[in-house]
């Protein structure tokens, strides 16, 4: 690794040895950088023993981080020589669910629950709304004061809002199917 400039607080970071660590500070700060470097530094160093089957965890929110840590933890673990192995990167709901599964024994793919990122929740919703429209054309239109596209559009909108509004409210009060 050529003359990298740290932050006091990265170079503090990159001093970590064992046990657990978490990270908090503020968007654009540096922790992917940091921990993508620290993951690939303590199994180049031995302190991880993947074939023993040790890893390294990293949980975070979202989908695109977990693609971006995996993507920088393989190119310096490329850089240093050493096989892409020895990590793990989640989500903190697909470790949710992972936990889920193996305290209910498991919950077979098929009737287990699903998690879905915002992108494919917002697939489904308009699938659905879409779906409704084309199946119920006649209330549909009873509610357009005209039938504009704009119209349409605007009231299309509305639909998906008040169903997101819904579904907010739904996981607020834990409801369940």
């Amino acid at each position: 690794m050529s003359e990298m400039q740290l932050r006091p607080a990265q170079a503090e970071i990159l001093k970590y040895t064992n046990g657990r660590l978490a990270i908090s500070a503020v968007p654009g700060s540096g922790k992917t950088f940091t921990l993508s470097l620290l993951a690939a530094q303590l199994i180049g160093n031995g302190r991880i023993d993947p074939t023993a089957g040790q890893q390294i965890l990293i949980v975070t929110y979202l989908n695109s981080s977990v693609d971006t840590f995996k993507a920088r933890i393989r190119k310096r673990l490329d850089e240093m020589g050493l096989h892409d192995q020895g990590f793990d990167v989640r989500t903190l709901h697909s470790l949710a669910l992972e936990i889920v599964r193996s305290a209910t024994g498991g919950l077979g793919d098929d009737a287990g629950p699903l998690v879905l990122d915002e992108t494919q929740s917002n697939s489904f919703l308009a699938q659905a709304i879409d779906g409704w429209i084309d199946t119920h054309p006649d209330i549909w239109h009873a509610f357009l004061p005209d039938n504009s596209p704009q119209m349409k559009a605007r009231w299309r909108d509305i639909t998906e809002r008040t169903a997101r509004a819904f579904m907010r409210t739904a996981k607020n009060e834990r409801y369940t199917a």
